[in-house]
């Protein structure tokens, strides 16, 4: 694993924001590329306050940041139990089968808490345990979205420390098929369906590749869920094309803002 600091560059908290390039921001959250370190933005509200307490979290060569997160920053929480938290946490990759197993534990522990969680991409998303375990953090009441274009917006604008108007045009523009992969593949492992995308890496550029596959097993329920009007999670249409088993996004519907009511 490279080192953090020198992937995460000059990273500092300033005025509730966090001050870095752009491109190294784009470098950690960019759905396309496979980056060996985990970013975790978070807020926390406490009650009935409108202000937020803005912080980052990385991993570490022991820790990954989920935990470094749970252990280190979130100590407030343990001496203060009577009072309702609302954290939102944006995660560069989602969380292993562990640390979900452990997040469930922490919110059992901490019943007034309650959690958002936004991923970039999936965490070796084809490994039953990593699939088990959102699956069980979706169970305890866990509101976990893949993230849209709307949340890497509000990241790029609250997180980010560059001064933009309301009306800019957002940058980074990522692309929507990688969302929509990992959408899809989410959804499948909500359904506890076998997985539908396969990524690998080209020998020669390290670039990941997509594809996407659906078997007849993952049409039906796909298609009731990704157009269920009541859905928590993003809404997809897909046509078939005539040719064969694979099947292609025709519309993309960008998801829900983030929301900070619990």
């Amino acid at each position: 694993m490279n080192n953090v600091s020198d992937s995460l560059g000059s990273l500092t908290c300033f005025r509730g924001k966090i001050s870095q390039e752009p491109k190294e921001f784009r470098a950690i959250f960019d759905p396309s590329a496979f980056p060996k370190v985990t970013y975790l933005l978070y807020e926390i509200k406490w009650g009935s306050s409108n202000k937020f307490w803005r912080k980052w979290c990385p991993n570490t060569p022991t820790h990954h940041a989920e935990i470094n997160c749970l252990e280190n920053d979130f100590k407030a929480i343990h001496h203060r139990p009577s009072v309702r938290c609302s954290i939102i946490w944006f995660l560069s990759w989602s969380p292993c089968g562990l640390c979900c197993r452990l997040i469930v534990h922490f919110l059992r522990a901490h019943p007034k808490v309650t959690l958002q969680i936004y991923i970039g991409r999936l965490f070796r998303h084809r490994d039953e345990r990593n699939r088990q375990g959102l699956r069980d953090l979706v169970s305890s009441g866990v509101n976990v979205h893949i993230m849209s274009l709307p949340a890497y917006d509000y990241c790029w604008r609250t997180f980010v420390d560059h001064r933009v108007r309301e009306d800019d045009i957002y940058w980074p523009c990522y692309f929507t098929p990688w969302m929509i992969f990992y959408m899809l593949e989410f959804q499948c492992i909500l359904q506890g369906l076998p997985p539908c995308l396969q990524i690998w890496l080209k020998n020669y550029t390290g670039s990941p590749v997509f594809r996407l596959v659906l078997q007849e097993s993952h049409r039906k329920l796909l298609w009731q869920s990704l157009h269920t009007a009541n859905s928590h999670h993003q809404q997809l249409i897909f046509r078939p094309r005539p040719s064969a088993e694979h099947w292609y996004p025709s519309m993309y519907f960008p998801g829900p803002p983030v929301n900070h009511k619990q």
